[in-house]
């Protein structure tokens, strides 16, 4: 059955059902989709449900995140259940992940990283970059409400923007300037302003020089990087200055 893409999306209740699966919450919604938390047989996985105006408009490239869930497998990475369309719904479902994202764990939970813990997740964030790229795929959404954290593991979620290298419009690089933004997060969780006036992050956040050049280069203020091999060097010899 084909999806009517000109009917208004139905934002599904608790307790309704789609397919097998049993609506548990509402997660999140965003321009392209809405996320819920569904259970089938007690066991818990993710049904993201894609807004027919995105489908719509987006055409082709509104398969490109079901493509490459599918292609792949870490353990970081969701897995790509099953897709489900029909008249009133097109989505799919995806491996459940533990944790809650960095969005909530920095502004809800007032967390603050220290620098133990920053390079614990940024190294599990370069590893998960590592096997993305080694697949030819860049995320280009790499944010603190994409990533979950349950105090140990770290998950990329929202595949939506990714896409297959091809070293012109999509090139591995534009994953650093996000994963710079993202652990910029987490050194500001525990920035104190002082005074009224702001300041560039490379002049108010106290850096050493190792994780001041790291943050440069991510962010393209320096030299960007070409390869995450290169990001993993720096980011090792980051950590092992700061020991």
């Amino acid at each position: 059955m084909v999806l009517n893409l000109f009917r208004r999306d139905k934002l599904y209740k608790p307790s309704e059902q789609i397919a097998d699966y049993i609506i548990e919450k509402t997660i999140g919604e965003g321009r392209f989709g809405i996320c819920y938390q569904v259970s089938q047989d007690q066991k818990l996985y993710i049904l993201k449900q894609l807004k027919r105006g995105m489908l719509k408009k987006a055409g082709v490239k509104a398969r490109f995140e079901e493509e490459i869930l599918k292609s792949l497998q870490h353990e970081s990475v969701p897995r790509f259940i099953k897709k489900i369309e029909c008249e009133d719904f097109y989505g799919y479902v995806l491996e459940f992940k533990a944790g809650k994202t960095f969005e909530d764990i920095i502004y809800l939970d007032k967390h603050v990283f220290a620098r133990a813990e920053i390079y614990k997740v940024g190294h599990q964030l370069v590893e998960i970059l590592k096997y993305l790229h080694s697949k030819s795929i860049v995320h280009r959404d790499i944010r603190v409400p994409n990533t979950l954290y349950d105090g140990q593991t770290v998950n990329l979620v929202d595949f939506g923007l990714a896409r297959w290298i091809n070293n012109e419009i999509y090139r591995a690089d534009m994953d650093f300037a996000f994963m710079g933004d993202f652990l910029l997060h987490l050194y500001y969780s525990s920035f104190e302003l002082k005074g009224f006036k702001k300041r560039p992050w490379y002049d108010e956040l106290l850096l050493k020089p190792k994780e001041l050049l790291l943050l440069k280069r991510l962010m393209g203020v320096n030299q960007r990087y070409k390869s995450i091999f290169d990001v993993e060097e720096d980011f090792h010899e980051t950590f092992q200055a700061n020991k």
